[in-house]
């Protein structure tokens, strides 16, 4: 039996390059669905944790804004914090928390 030769050629996507980081503050954000966010756009833990691993590379660190939803889920949300202090970053403010203060 001859050995196959043939070969097919397949265009795979480079992939989403260089994580885009914000020399001065970043903002991530996690929706009542679940959905992470990084300065608006979506993205797994895995591109999250790259992102924090370019915002460390940096000569001066930038400030990181967290903003979970309120109907985020808890596990969500600590599993972000989780992968944020696993990183190394010291730099972490939380935003928008004015929204539920009692009055």
């Amino acid at each position: 039996i001859p050995i196959q030769t043939h070969a097919v050629r397949v265009e795979l996507p480079s992939g989403e390059g260089a994580p885009q980081v914000d020399l001065v503050k970043n903002r991530i954000t996690i929706d009542a669905a679940g959905t992470i966010r990084w300065n608006g756009r979506a993205m797994d833990r895995i591109t999250l944790r790259r992102h924090l691993q370019a915002a460390l590379a940096l000569p001066a660190e930038p400030e990181i804004q967290f903003e979970p939803d309120a109907d985020a889920r808890y596990v969500t949300v600590d599993e972000v914090l989780s992968d944020i202090k696993g990183s190394g970053i010291t730099k972490l403010g939380f935003i928008g928390n004015e929204r539920y203060r009692e009055f």
